[in-house]
């Protein structure tokens, strides 16, 4: 014989309603924030995964400070990509990163708030002799002539358009040695321990070396005749709603110049500026003036 089917008074759901209610009103989520997603590039010193300094890269901190500050609706969540993953899912439509105006096909890109260094030459000191005086303009042209220098590259990396012509054209050159490295920087220990006489980097390089993994900053950086253009840096979402409501959210809250200054004050902790560099972002990140120096990254697609 079934059993009759017993029913709840209305009376005694009516306080667990009440508290529900009580638990919204007093200021408590009663739902879960809508996830945001982020490409994670894993480049040091812009995202750090492990040790000490673990999210105390300047993207790292700079996407925490927009959250808190613009972004209070969205739970961040972060997708780690190499750089080959990325030319896929930067097409895709439920994600956003912070760094070049790519892909404006498939994304849509907020005001730039910061800039980035060109690219140079790093080598470490004992091979000072075959590059020149610290300070000096090094050409990869010239340098890529010598078979007596190894070079070591990231393969498939998106350099600088006359850098990526250059390797494209000494692609099966014995002294020039790809590295295929889910990061999107060469490990200086290739300097230290003579793999490779010089590589293709950035400024911050050596000083991230020494302050993560203690290794002596005996490394010099040059700058490179083929790569002078600093690049924009911004926050790039696909083109769905979320996206469009992030960027917008985004430009808005960087109508406060003092946020721009904030923004630097990030990079500031892995980088020495230059007076070239303080100089070009306060016209063309502060004042909104363009430079010639300054531009958006040309992508491979």
């Amino acid at each position: 014989m079934k059993k009759p089917i017993k029913y709840t008074p209305a009376c005694a759901i009516i306080p667990y309603v009440l508290f529900i209610m009580a638990v919204c009103l007093s200021g408590h989520p009663c739902m879960a924030n809508e996830p945001l997603t982020w490409l994670n590039f894993g480049q040091i010193p812009a995202y750090i995964q492990k040790g000490d300094y673990t999210g105390k890269g300047f993207i790292d901190q700079t996407i925490q400070w927009i959250h808190k500050t613009a972004l209070t609706e969205y739970e961040p969540r972060y997708l780690n990509v190499n750089h080959k993953r990325f030319n896929i899912v930067a097409k895709q439509k439920n994600n956003c990163y912070i760094g070049w105006k790519t892909f404006s096909d498939y994304r849509t890109f907020s005001d730039p708030f910061a800039i980035w260094f060109p690219s140079g030459i790093i080598i470490h000191k004992k091979k000072r002799g075959a590059f020149g005086p610290q300070g000096a303009l090094l050409s990869l042209e010239d340098l890529i002539q010598r078979d007596d220098l190894k070079l070591g590259i990231i393969e498939d990396f998106a350099y600088a358009p006359q850098v990526l012509e250059i390797l494209s054209a000494h692609q099966d050159a014995k002294h020039v040695y790809p590295n295929i490295t889910p990061a999107m920087q060469i490990d200086l220990t290739m300097l230290l321990n003579g793999r490779v006489d010089y590589i293709i980097g950035w400024p911050s390089q050596p000083i991230v070396t020494e302050k993560l993994y203690e290794i002596p900053n005996e490394f010099i950086f040059y700058n490179m005749k083929e790569d002078q253009t600093y690049l924009y840096i911004g926050v790039s979402c696909g083109t769905c709603d979320t996206g469009k409501r992030v960027i917008q959210k985004i430009n808005t809250m960087f109508k406060n110049p003092e946020n721009f200054l904030k923004a630097q004050s990030f990079i500031d902790e892995w980088v020495v500026l230059s007076d070239q560099y303080k100089t070009l972002f306060r016209q063309t990140i502060v004042e909104r003036q363009p430079h010639p120096l300054v531009t958006h990254m040309v992508y491979p697609q």
